[in-house]
């Protein structure tokens, strides 16, 4: 927590064409009460000896719950085979942090579509299949983040922090933020509940 006492909130999402959302969501979680931690909204502390994504992961380590923005556009921000951002919601859950995520409809629809051409009939990865990017979906790596936050690879029955909440527009994000978290007391316990863990 900040030395006022707040909750810190990781907002992790890709930035470039969003940042007016990104405002919006990091100015929402301020009016809540909470101290959100964004790079683009400029309240992620920094080290200069560290990398960007060293930074970024120090701050998911360290905040008090994480807010994951899946959006069908992967960031720019690739290091090796992933985006930061994906690497932040890895860290996350590895770190059974306690987290929320949300995710755009459109990458729910193109998995669901697209999973024919991805495996084989065995849930094999089809090494054949190639995507090419479009205007609705850039990178085929959105639908691996998303695998990743729903816990796709564990059994159903030993999922735990799953839930990955379906937005559209900027008011079902709001909306979620609301019902999560306007009961501070509420994300208090379960900040402490996973802690002891």
């Amino acid at each position: 927590m900040t030395t006022n006492g707040k909750i810190e909130i990781m907002v992790s999402s890709s930035v470039y064409g969003y940042e007016d959302q990104l405002n919006q969501i990091c100015g929402l979680f301020e009016q809540m009460g909470c101290h959100p931690i964004s790079s683009h909204y400029k309240t992620m502390p920094t080290d200069p000896s560290k990398s960007n994504l060293e930074n970024c992961l120090c701050a998911t380590q360290n905040c008090d719950a994480f807010f994951g923005i899946l959006r069908p556009f992967y960031g720019s921000g690739i290091i090796g085979s992933t985006s930061i951002a994906h690497e932040e919601m890895k860290l996350a859950i590895n770190l059974k942090k306690p987290r929320w995520f949300i995710a755009h409809r459109d990458i729910r629809v193109a998995r669901i579509l697209l999973k024919q051409y991805m495996f084989n009939g065995d849930d094999s990865p089809n090494d054949d299949f190639k995507y090419q990017p479009t205007k609705l979906l850039d990178d085929i790596r959105v639908i691996d983040m998303y695998n990743d936050t729903i816990q796709n690879n564990i059994p159903p029955e030993e999922r735990i922090g799953h839930w990955t909440e379906e937005y559209f527009d900027l008011d079902d994000i709001k909306k979620v933020i609301y019902t999560q978290f306007s009961n501070q007391d509420r994300i208090l316990d379960i900040i402490k509940k996973m802690n002891a863990l």
